[in-house]
Order: C-alpha cells, then sequence, then structure tokens
C-alpha cells in the first residue's frame, strides 16, 4: 500500500515540475517590489524591499571600457562573470538586522565558482565544488559550514578562486529571470556592470574598488581569491538557455521551463507518455485476461467444444442478418411493451373506477324522502331515518279500546270462573325519557282491537257487529286488579 502511494506521488508531482519556485520580488514601486531606472550614464534604484521604501540615486555603472579590460564608467560593454554555480539564494525581502545600504536592491545572491564556460560544462554532477549554506541573510557574506569549500576561509591559500555577487536586476524580465539561477550546479555566465556610488568611499564593500578585467572583459580575481561586488544584471546565460533585458531572445529562458522538453514538449510528453501509457497498459492487460481466459476453456471443453462455440457465434451472426431476433432481444421487446402496457394501466387508474358514474349528481338527484334528520342537530351521532318517522306515526295514532256490546237478552249472563282482565287504552311511547309527548292526532282510521292479556284462562266472546248510528259513548273500563299496568314499559323496541 506504501509502495502504491509512493508511486501515485512521484506520477503527481511529475505533472508540477517546472511549476514550483521560490517566492521572487516584484518589479515595481510598491511594497515588496523593486524597481531600476537603468542608463549607463546615471542609475536610479527604488527598493521597498525593508520595512520602507529606500531609494538610491546617482549610481555610476562600470563597463569595460577598453580591448585591453580596462573597467571605467559609460562603456556599453558589460562584464562577465564564468564559473560553475555552487549555490544560490532568492530574497523577496530584507532585515534591517542584517542588510544594509545597496543589500536592500539584491534580488539574488550567486557563489560562482571561477572557471571557464567549458570546464564549468564539463563538471560531472557531484563532483563540482559542494557549499553547506547555514544560512544567508546578508546578499555578500552567506554563513556556510562543512562543505567542499567554506566561503568565510577564503584566503590567499585557496585553491579555487570565487565570486560572490549581489545580483540587482536591470529590467523587469532580467527580475522575472532571477528564478534560473536557483538551479544549482550548473555552467553560468552573468553579464553586468560595477556600481560606483558619488556619496560613497571608494572602499566600500561591494561597490567597484580598482578592479580589471581580461581582455575578454570577464573580471579578474584578486590575491584573496574571492571577490564580492554589487551587479547590475543586464543577461544570465545558462548551458541550455539564456535570460536577456528584453526577453526577445531565441533561446529565452522561461520560468517553469523543463530541461530537455522545454515546457510545451514535457505537456506533450506527460500527455503521450503518461495517459496514453496508462490507456495502453489497460488494454494490454485486457488482452492478457482475455488471453488466458480463451486458455482455460479450451482447457475444459476441449477443441470440439471450441468449434461448436465458434459455429454458435456464426449462426447467431447470420440470424441477426437475416433479420432473426434472440431470445434477448425478444425478451428486451417484451419488456418494453410490458412497460408501456404498465404505464397505460397508471394512466387508466387515475381515472373512476366507473365511467360516467358520478356520486355528486347521484346523491343530489335522489327522491326526498330518503333524506334523514339528526336529533339535536350539530354533532350528534343520532340518526333519524324514514321508516323510525313512520313507526312514530303508528305509535302516536289513539288506539281504540275495545268493550263487548251489552247483550239485549232476557237470559242472565254466563257465569265463567275465569278472570278476564279488561282492555285498557295503549300509552303513546316516548321518544325519550326527557322529551314530551307528541300530541294525539284525530282518529282517522277503523279502530284497532288491543290485545286482552289473560291471567289463567282467556275466553272467546262472539263479538256482535255494532249498530248502525250513533250509539252511546262505550265507559272507560275500570282496572280490575292491581297486577295490571297503565302502560306497558316491557318493550323498548323504539
Amino acid at each position: 500500500m506504501r509502495r502504491a502511494r509512493l508511486a501515485i506521488f512521484l506520477v503527481l508531482s511529475m505533472a508540477l515540475a517546472g511549476c514550483l519556485g521560490p517566492t521572487t520580488a516584484s518589479w515595481g514601486k510598491g511594497n515588496g517590489e523593486v524597481h531600476v531606472d537603468f542608463s549607463q550614464e546615471s542609475t536610479t534604484i527604488t527598493s521597498s524591499l525593508g520595512s520602507e521604501s529606500q531609494t538610491f540615486s546617482d549610481i555610476q555603472p562600470i563597463g569595460c571600457a577598453t580591448e585591453e579590460g580596462d573597467l571605467g564608467s559609460n562603456s556599453s560593454t558589460p562584464v562577465s562573470f564564468s564559473g560553475y554555480l555552487a549555490s544560490s539564494q532568492i530574497f523577496s525581502s530584507h532585515s534591517e538586522s542584517d542588510a544594509s545600504s545597496l543589500d536592500f536592491a539584491v534580488t539574488a545572491s550567486v557563489a560562482i565558482e571561477q572557471m571557464p564556460i567549458s570546464l564549468a560544462e564539463s563538471v560531472v554532477e557531484g563532483e563540482g565544488s559542494r557549499i553547506d549554506v547555514q544560512s544567508w541573510m546578508e546578499p555578500l557574506r552567506p554563513r556556510t559550514g562543512m562543505g567542499t569549500v567554506n566561503l568565510e576561509e577564503l584566503n590567499s591559500d585557496a585553491e579555487s578562486k570565487w565570486y560572490v555577487l549581489g545580483l540587482i536586476p536591470t529590467t523587469e524580465n532580467i527580475q522575472d529571470g532571477m528564478v534560473a539561477v536557483n538551479e544549482w550546479h550548473q555552467s553560468v555566465t552573468i553579464y553586468g556592470y560595477l556600481v560606483q556610488m558619488e556619496s560613497s568611499s571608494s572602499n566600500a564593500p561591494g561597490l567597484y574598488n580598482s578592479q580589471e578585467a581580461n581582455p575578454n572583459c570577464s573580471l579578474k580575481i584578486g590575491s584573496s581569491n574571492n571577490e564580492r561586488l554589487y551587479v547590475l544584471v543586464t543577461s544570465i546565460e545558462l548551458s541550455d538557455s539564456t535570460v536577456s533585458s528584453s526577453g526577445e531572445d531565441g533561446d529565452e529562458w522561461v520560468y517553469g521551463d523543463v530541461p530537455l522538453f522545454s515546457r510545451t514538449g514535457y505537456i506533450f510528453f506527460f500527455i503521450i507518455v503518461g495517459i496514453g501509457g496508462g490507456v495502453g497498459s489497460f488494454i494490454l492487460s485486457k488482452m492478457f485476461v482475455l488471453q488466458g481466459a480463451k486458455a482455460s476453456m479450451k482447457n475444459l471443453i476441449g477443441k470440439s467444444g471450441m468449434d461448436a462455440v465458434k459455429q454458435v457465434k456464426k449462426d447467431v451472426k447470420s440470424a441477426k442478418a437475416s433479420g432473426l431476433s434472440s431470445p434477448s432481444d425478444r425478451q428486451k421487446a417484451s419488456r418494453k411493451q410490458a412497460e408501456k402496457t404498465y404505464s397505460s394501466s397508471d394512466k387508466a387508474s387515475s381515472q373512476p373506477a366507473l365511467a360516467g358514474f358520478d356520486l355528486d349528481s347521484v346523491l343530489s338527484s335522489a327522491p326526498s324522502t330518503s333524506s334523514t334528520s339528526e336529533f339535536g342537530g350539530g354533532k350528534s351521532s343520532v340518526v333519524k331515518t324514514e321508516e323510525s318517522k313512520e313507526m312514530e306515526r303508528d305509535f302516536s295514532k289513539p288506539t281504540s279500546e275495545f268493550t263487548p256490546p251489552v247483550n239485549q237478552t232476557s237470559a242472565p249472563p254466563r257465569q265463567s270462573t275465569s278472570n278476564i282482565t279488561s282492555s285498557q287504552p295503549s300509552s303513546q311511547p316516548a321518544e325519550h325519557f326527557s322529551s314530551t309527548a307528541p300530541p294525539q292526532k284525530a282518529n282517522s282510521g277503523p279502530p284497532k282491537r288491543k290485545t286482552v292479556r289473560k291471567r289463567k284462562a282467556t275466553v272467546k266472546q262472539e263479538e256482535p257487529e255494532p249498530e248502525p248510528g250513533p250509539g252511546p259513548e262505550p265507559r272507560k273500563t275500570e282496572r280490575q286488579t292491581y297486577d295490571d299496568s297503565d302502560e306497558d314499559f316491557s318493550d323498548f323496541s323504539f
């Protein structure tokens, strides 16, 4: 798992190669910026790399004045510093405790072992001089430790000669190209002018002080074997690219450039090799898997089985070409048909179950006899139907009590041992214990017979037909015994 993570990290880091770099100062006159108005007659530097903005004026650039290598002002030929780049430092700001004077105008410092370019290009990686930098706060005085060379201990007995240069850009493109010196252990040539200030003494560190140049305008190194100078940089030449003042050189170095491939070449290389290689490896692995599956199948079913499988494939192709459908195709078609049927049934289920039947219209057109009423109204749950109303009317009709007529014969009445209970008028049933009895209606029909309750035996008597015409009003029969109740409360069927 760790190896896989490491491999992924390395692949992603390749995509970022050339895109990451140190933080540098910007070009301008604002905070954290530097600006140089360069001319061979007089140069002005405005730096805001410290806590406050500083301006250095009346700077005299010193270049190669004659073909013999004499240095002087108002010269159009810059001085060169060639050799092996052993170490460097990029500055985005400076501290007042570590920098002074023109240190605030320096945006990069380099330590270059002086040698011809051809010799510097032939140095094998790992065999060149190595400097152990502990801190590099002062542009011209780095603090170094135990390496192959200790810059703090250089003297006349040293075997190598060194340039320690504080680089000051003269144009915006030079400032952007200062990042190029962040790549160590390569051959480099820096072209520029030494600095001379009228307000400073000639013995100030880093300024021009009677230095000499070779006939090719390369700066000579004195007896101390090291030269620590400020340089107004006009161009930088690397082993395979150039940083020019205008930025229009044919071999111009570009930030994010990748050696050998260049920036555009590296992008195409990553696309072709990275993405294309991944796709190719996937296809190749898939082919290997298929080949292994075929080999296993051949071992299991034999050659005859493989021939049969091939024949089946041919038959399927020919059947499709002739227009026949396979079972899977028919199954797909049936599934689509079932889905269509199901969708149509869903649409039909959203309509009423009985087409043309409207419950509201039926209820509104129903006869009035089917209407119901509720006792008490409001939220009462007792419903009074039409049948209950009919029963109420039947109970509300007065029942005529039956009185047997008196015989007009002279024969004495027959004595009977049975006790006949006289009929009593039935009382009207009450609808509710708390409600009052409704008023009685006039007798509009024939009298009804009331059931005669018998105690021991019941004797039927012949009932002669009543004489026509008005007769005497029948007497109300008094209650014979106390066993009979005035009303029958045993029936609560209402």
